[in-house]
């Protein structure tokens, strides 16, 4: 390469950093008018919401480092669906998605796909996913823990074109078919206008520097990302490591659900294959396609390379296989509004096998799920998601009650002033549920305790939860946080809406009724025995941690005896009569083993070996050592896999 191509490369290179840092603050710039300008408090107080810029061909160019990994990254398979779809969309055409069997993710999360034309093809593509209240289907809010097929959870848009005005009939029948109606609309106008500046801004970017340059400029834009996460790739060793991650369930699936991953990496690319996970179920806990890649990358990204920008770029150096017909990959008519339930659980997986290869990088599982909460009539829609605790790391505590690393920029919870404004329920309690964070070296963040008061009688409850049985696990010898829990107070008298923890659908609701959220904490980091007693103390004084959790942090249980049964299922053991009565175990029974590295590993009691004296525990070999057992813990005794239910 001669001095005066380098001279040139230099030039372009700075001149793509110029155009990345152009295209990203017009995503900012949506980003705050989405903000001010929209109805919806699930928009400006939740912000449940995404803006990305793709080009032409549909690669992911721009975000703004806010937005949901979970909205973005899935753009591109929409984008491309729509163009298998119709071809070309005409400059006076937009197209609306949120069907999740072609890039969507849940049916409540729709897209606004606005193509901009330069010479008669599109150039980029400015797509907003924002979450509508209400999309149709069988309860207000459309999520509820009940739904056994997609038709239940609201209307699909699977690339309906609509005129970019938003004077269509189309839109007049979507609008009539949802509950809140006029929220949507003016939202919906909001977007369009939205949309319409961003048009200006990129059309000002071409005439200013020219549709070659800027296209030039876009690829050098995607390959450098590609460099980036590739070289940190190359850095690991060649191997593949297999871990699962796991989902509470519903009444009518079988259990447990289990989401297993065989994570290779060979040279400076990694392949991730979700064989073995379980099939798709008549539950709302099912995702399309797009999310096993979208775990893959988010987990993948944040532990290699965190500080470098998110686009399709990044994409190229992972492979993923997600089998269809399992729940990351369902085809219809399976319900999918627990998509992020799912997610969560291909997170736990994807972290398990890298925490194997670099067990220092680890951190304590997060919350594990959305915590979809509906509490609405015919008069009203309101819905939040409460955050809980964050995993603790090798450098810090877990953080308290916000959003984790996998989840974006979209607020805890809102505020009571605006909930108390706008609904007819009163926020009694709101604050931090001690004891929740896992114990460790380094303690998981806590979760909140929240407390909401019906004011009216014709309102009903929906929860779509997850980690309500098996809560976010600690690594490196740390302990799980606490579940979630959702519960009812009637009356002064504790009322269990549903007869499964955390799936919920129309329970009915009286006036003086209140809801109580408990959500999950953090998983811990490294031996709890070892945390400073200094920061105990702090933990004390600052009620992250009660006299009663302090237990936690002086003695462990009992150290088990591992082995290897080729008869056990995956995710079942046998326990000795003595480790089942030290844990007050029975069949059915979840327990942890608490390794020295890596994850702890979950297991569910198949039979109680009465002979047996020791602290045993039988469980099915492994494609690669298991490492030094610390202690093993009872987290759940009754969970809904009861005697005979094992294999």
């Amino acid at each position: 390469m001669t001095d005066l191509h380098r001279l040139d490369r230099r030039e372009a290179l700075s001149f793509s950093a110029v155009l990345r840092e152009g295209l990203g603050s017009i995503v900012r710039e949506m980003r705050r008018a989405m903000v001010r300008s929209s109805y919806s408090s699930i928009i400006y107080e939740g912000y449940d919401f995404s803006c990305v810029l793709t080009d032409g061909a549909g690669n992911l160019i721009a975000e703004s480092g806010e937005d949901h990994p979970f909205h973005i990254i899935p753009i591109s398979g929409a984008v491309a669906g729509m163009t298998r779809r119709h071809g070309t969309i005409g400059p006076d055409e937009i197209v609306l998605h949120n069907d999740p069997y072609t890039g969507g993710t849940h049916l409540n999360d729709v897209a606004v796909i606005w193509p901009v034309h330069h010479n008669g093809l599109p150039a980029f593509h400015i797509v907003i996913r924002s979450h509508w209240a209400d999309i149709g289907g069988m309860s207000p809010g459309s999520l509820n823990g009940a739904a056994t097929e997609i038709l239940q959870e609201g209307l699909r848009l699977d690339h309906v074109r609509v005129a970019k005005s938003g004077a269509d009939e189309l839109l007049r029948l979507v609008f009539d078919n949802v509950r809140a109606s006029r929220e949507a609309a003016s939202d919906f106008r909001t977007v369009l206008g939205i949309c319409r500046v961003a048009e200006g801004r990129l059309r000002g970017l071409l005439a200013k520097y020219g549709a070659p340059r800027v296209n030039g400029a876009v690829q050098d834009i995607l390959d450098g990302a590609e460099q980036r996460l590739r070289r940190a790739i190359a850095a690991l060793p060649d191997g593949t490591w297999h871990h699962t991650g796991y989902l509470d369930g519903a009444a009518a699936t079988p259990h447990p659900l289990c989401v297993r991953v065989a994570l290779s990496v060979e040279g400076d690319r990694i392949l991730a294959d979700f064989t073995g996970t379980t099939p798709q179920v008549d539950a709302p806990l099912n995702a399309g396609p797009a999310i096993a890649p979208t775990s893959v990358l988010t987990v993948i990204k944040s532990f290699l390379d965190p500080s470098g920008s998110i686009n399709s770029g990044t994409l190229r150096a992972i492979t993923v296989h997600a089998p269809q017909g399992t729940i990351v990959n369902a085809t219809p008519p399976a319900p999918c509004g627990g998509l992020n339930e799912v997610r969560f659980a291909c997170d736990a997986a994807v972290m398990g096998a890298l925490g194997q290869i670099a067990p220092a990088r680890l951190i304590g599982d997060v919350r594990g799920t959305s915590n979809h909460t509906y509490i609405g009539s015919r008069s009203f829609i309101f819905y939040e998601y409460p955050s809980g605790g964050t995993g603790a790391s090798a450098e810090s505590d877990g953080a308290v009650a916000v959003r984790a690393f996998n989840e974006g920029e979209n607020v805890s919870i809102q505020s009571a002033e605006i909930v108390e404004a706008i609904f007819p329920l009163r926020v009694l309690r709101n604050e931090i549920r001690p004891d929740s964070g896992g114990a460790g070296l380094s303690r998981g963040g806590c979760g909140l305790h929240r407390e909401v008061e019906i004011l009216v009688d014709d309102a009903r409850l929906s929860v779509l939860s997850d980690r309500n049985i098996v809560p976010p696990a600690g690594v490196n010898g740390g302990l799980s946080g606490a579940p979630n829990r959702y519960s009812l107070r009637r009356d002064g008298a504790m009322v269990e809406p549903s007869r499964f923890p955390g799936k919920i659908a129309n329970f009915p609701l009286r006036s003086g009724d209140v809801v109580v959220m408990e959500s999950s904490g953090g998983g811990g980091f490294g031996d709890p025995r070892e945390r400073d007693p200094e920061r105990i103390a702090e933990d004390l004084a600052d009620g992250y941690v009660t006299q009663d959790g302090l237990a936690s942090y002086s003695r462990l249980g009992p150290g088990p005896v591992l082995a290897l049964d080729p008869d056990l299922a995956a995710h079942a053991c046998g326990l000795s009569r003595t480790l089942a009565a030290a844990l007050d175990a029975e069949p059915g029974s979840l327990v942890e083993v608490v390794f020295v590295t890596g994850p702890s590993r979950r297991f569910w009691v198949a039979a109680i070996d009465s002979a047996e004296k020791t602290a045993r525990i039988r469980v099915a070999p492994t494609s690669t050592a298991l490492p030094d057992a610390r202690t093993i813990r009872l987290l759940t005794r009754r969970t809904p896999l009861q005697e005979g239910l094992l294999p």
